[in-house]
């Protein structure tokens, strides 16, 4: 073979998108009893995710999408559309009902997705315990039995994280919303995770908070090998983080792109609608 055609075959691999990290194929959930018009008689044309036969709420129907090594996927929507099911099945907080969600190919494991909380405590992390401690425990759970081992990658995970050395030995409940999920992501580190889950990073933050944090997720999400989603009502939070969104409404995908295209051209009514009002 020629050093042209090596060159030609080595571009042409070059073009060949990665194999995806994880791979999700008509999830679908519901709550309630369940009956067979639930799906006809949600959606879109129906404007509702709640059965008007047995009242049950479709949360999600049949959702499908991947995410690459290195991309974050941005899941937007307003509240009811869907976000949070959609998140927890993924965490395995609840079982779908149909669908599949596989990594690397296997079937989702627990071990490979960890969950980056709205709410600090919701992550198990303990208000009265230092920083240091709280990134400890999970250094603990690991197998690493070393002091020196543990304090020296605890502080170096904070530190990375920006928090100063002489914080680290502060209790939790001393910190700001935005420093406590900077200890979430310092936990989430101790063992990167194959899939990284955002839920809402940036509620209830000052916007200079805000800018602050999005940039240290922004620097965590690009060093990974991971696949990260980040749920968000915060659609210029997900403009900055995800290179790709996906548009919730009734618990149906309804648009899906390039983050900048979607939220600059939105091609679906409700998109528009979502575009829109978070520009009055």
């Amino acid at each position: 073979m020629t050093s042209n055609a090596i060159d030609a075959w080595a571009d042409r691999d070059a073009l060949v998108p990665p194999e995806p990290v994880i791979s999700v194929r008509g999830l679908t959930h519901r709550f309630g009893t369940s009956c067979d018009r639930c799906i006809q008689s949600t959606g879109e044309s129906a404007g509702t995710n709640r059965c008007s036969v047995c009242g049950t709420v479709v949360a999600v129907y049949d959702a499908s999408f991947e995410v690459g090594p290195h991309e974050v996927l941005g899941v937007v929507g307003e509240s009811g559309s869907g976000k949070t099911t959609l998140l927890r099945c993924l965490h395995l907080d609840l079982r779908p009902e149909s669908g599949s969600i596989r990594v690397g190919g296997q079937p989702l494991q627990r071990s490979a997705v960890m969950m980056v909380h709205q709410n600090a405590l919701a992550a198990g992390l303990y208000p009265r315990l230092a920083a240091e401690s709280n990134v400890a425990e999970r250094l603990l759970g690991r197998g690493a039995r070393q002091f020196a081992e543990i304090h020296g990658r605890a502080t170096e995970l904070l530190g990375e994280l920006g928090l100063r050395p002489e914080r680290h030995t502060d209790a939790l409940m001393t910190f700001s919303g935005g420093m406590q999920q900077r200890v979430q992501l310092a936990r989430a580190l101790v063992d990167p995770p194959t899939v990284l889950l955002l839920d809402e990073p940036t509620t209830g933050l000052d916007p200079s908070v805000q800018a602050d944090l999005l940039d240290v997720v922004q620097r965590v999400t690009q060093s990974l090998e991971s696949a990260s989603i980040v749920v968000s009502h915060d659609l210029a939070a997900v403009r900055v983080l995800a290179s790709r969104i996906i548009v919730l409404h009734h618990g149906r995908i309804v648009e899906e792109g390039i983050s900048e295209q979607v939220l600059e051209d939105p091609q679906h009514p409700y998109t528009q609608l979502l575009v829109s009002s978070r520009l009055t």
